[in-house]
């Protein structure tokens, strides 16, 4: 492995956390508005969708690891993860596209259509954004530089996510002229026209200076092995999971909770962006923020302050507007730590690569992809399948064991999840002390393993 000199500005930072932006016109739209599309567009029970979720997911947890391992071995001129970013870009704005149509087919053929387009919307995503996370691992060895392009693209992620929420529903009725389904799809449709050039520019942009030489590797088997034996990183794979199941499985539910439960139409779309918009205002911190008191008492701070802002919702007066503004504030605050679970992974990847000789980037975001998609997946099934049970059917009374199903899935489920995060957080070891060390004894060994290539 060596490391070729490579300037990182603000022109960088902001291209890098664009992609993130691009990504989420896609990835937040399904996380937030699949689950409806499908049980009030679609066509599909809410029971089918929770399986649909799930069997999706079990899939990429094949098809994941795949990709990490394929990123290890690839060497061209521009790198080992940017061309796979232009090539996975055009596929996950098509499928995006086909996910959100409906099909002129019966019952079973649009489930059959619904499974086709929406794991082949997983594939894509897995080929474009895998890649695109991991690429501060390569872009400097310097912990401050990652720790910011981590946040630009948690920003990006925020700021994607601000704009889908606030922009997508009036865009459906806009451009589908009464009919939801042509709505959908014709949104989808803008959104990756806007999306393609921009995850191209991220990937012209963001040079790979952290290079790995193919004597360096391992098998796919020995890379397996040491991955498995990198307890950190593990641990920070199921904190990824527990986390992503905790937010994105609340924003994909959320949706019921404004329009059912608070029942006031008017600040649906601000609800639904109101943390995040916090999280954007304050995330311009987090570097600061972990270097002063280190990510894993940042991550504790946000775990248990979303924990509050969810129980505040739950047992106060909901209904009341200006509280449930102050709800969101509070759960917002805990986006302050967005950038650490991938800060923590590169710490955990060098480490790695200093005991054992070998560097596993490519496969160490790919598993942490995996489990944010299991996460995402886990979250999203569970608070449908929670709201099925409950008796949800769409057009149907809305009874008040309806609603206190949809309390559960959108509020309570997250909160306990926030908690359980935790847990993996505090067995982590690597402290933030060491990874000065670390990164300075793996510049000289890399240094030393370039000069006795060049006799």
């Amino acid at each position: 492995m060596g490391t070729k000199s490579s300037k990182i500005g603000p022109m960088e930072y902001a291209t890098y956390g664009m992609g993130n932006f691009a990504s989420q016109l896609s990835w937040t739209m399904v996380t937030t508005y699949l689950a409806v599309f499908y049980t009030d567009v679609f066509g599909l029970t809410a029971g089918s969708v929770a399986v649909l979720f799930l069997i999706a997911k079990v899939w990429s947890g094949i098809s994941d690891p795949l990709m990490g391992a394929l990123m290890e071995r690839t060497h061209t001129r521009f790198g080992r993860f940017r061309p796979y970013i232009v090539i996975g870009a055009p596929l996950l704005v098509l499928f995006t596209v086909l996910t959100f149509t409906v099909p002129g087919f019966g019952g079973k053929g649009k489930l059959i259509y619904a499974y086709i387009t929406y794991i082949g919307l997983g594939m894509s995503y897995t080929i474009a954004n895998v890649p695109y996370l991991a690429l501060p691992a390569v872009m400097t060895t310097d912990s401050k530089k990652i720790n910011r392009l981590n946040t630009a693209q948690m920003m990006g992620m925020v700021f994607g996510m601000i704009l889908l929420n606030l922009v997508t529903l009036p865009l459906v009725n806009l451009l589908g002229g009464g009919d939801m389904g042509a709505g959908y799809q014709r949104t989808a449709s803008v959104f990756a026209l806007i999306a393609l050039p921009i995850f191209w520019m991220c990937a012209w942009k963001c040079k790979e200076t952290v290079q790995v030489h193919k004597e360096d590797q391992v098998s796919l088997k020995e890379s397996a092995k040491l991955i498995v034996k990198n307890k950190n990183l593990i641990l920070i794979v199921i904190y990824t999971i527990l986390n992503m199941a905790g937010m994105l499985g609340r924003i994909g539910v959320a949706v019921y909770f404004y329009l059912y439960v608070v029942r006031n139409y008017t600040f649906i779309t601000i609800f639904m962006m109101m943390q995040m918009l916090v999280g954007a205002l304050i995330m311009p911190f987090s570097p600061k923020v972990m270097e002063r008191f280190g990510k894993k008492k940042t991550i504790y701070f946000s775990g248990l302050i979303q924990t509050v802002g969810l129980l505040m919702m739950v047992f106060g007066p909901y209904m009341n507007i200006p509280y449930l503004f102050l709800c969101h504030i509070v759960y917002g605050l805990g986006y302050i730590a967005g950038p650490c679970g991938s800060c923590m992974i590169v710490d955990a990847v060098d480490d790695s690569d200093l005991k054992t000789g070998v560097r596993t980037d490519g496969t160490a975001f790919s598993l942490n992809g995996l489990g944010g998609l299991i996460g995402t997946a886990l979250g999203g099934a569970l608070g449908i399948a929670i709201i099925g049970w409950y008796g949800y059917v769409a057009g149907e009374e809305i009874t008040d064991h309806v609603k206190t199903g949809i309390i559960i899935a959108t509020n309570v489920m997250p909160a306990i999840i926030y908690v359980l995060s935790l847990i993996p957080i505090a067995c982590y070891s690597l402290k933030e002390s060491d990874m000065t060390d670390i990164r300075e004894k793996l510049r000289i060994r890399n240094e030393q393993r370039d000069l006795e290539r060049l006799k």
